[in-house]
């Protein structure tokens, strides 16, 4: 088989010393990294850097535990709509509620 292709030119073989990222204008290497990322991406080779999972922060906590209520359906209708209308959890709810009563 010859080296020529369908267009009768010789085909050329990509010789890694003269693979070359274009070229950045900016000091700290920020442009040249970019500019590098940016040919590898058009050449098909993708990241191999790790992604990093960002964990969720919560304010620290005691153990809970669970009250089951049984209450006429009017009362804990405004007992929802208390924590709807403040923006509390049943339990922040429960806390507020107890502390006011003296409790």
């Amino acid at each position: 088989m010859s080296k020529n292709d369908i267009f009768g030119s010789e085909q050329r073989k990509l010789k890694i010393d003269e693979f070359k990222p274009e070229s950045g204008e900016d000091n700290n290497g920020d442009l040249d990294q970019r500019a590098a990322d940016r040919t590898a991406e058009r050449n098909g080779f993708t990241s191999r850097e790790t992604i990093e999972r960002v964990g969720r922060v919560r304010k620290p906590s005691e153990p809970f535990d669970q009250a089951y209520v049984r209450a006429p359906l009017a009362t804990i209708n405004r007992f929802k709509r208390y924590c709807n209308e403040t923006g509390y959890s049943y339990g922040e709810a429960l806390d507020v509620l107890m502390r006011k009563a003296g409790v």
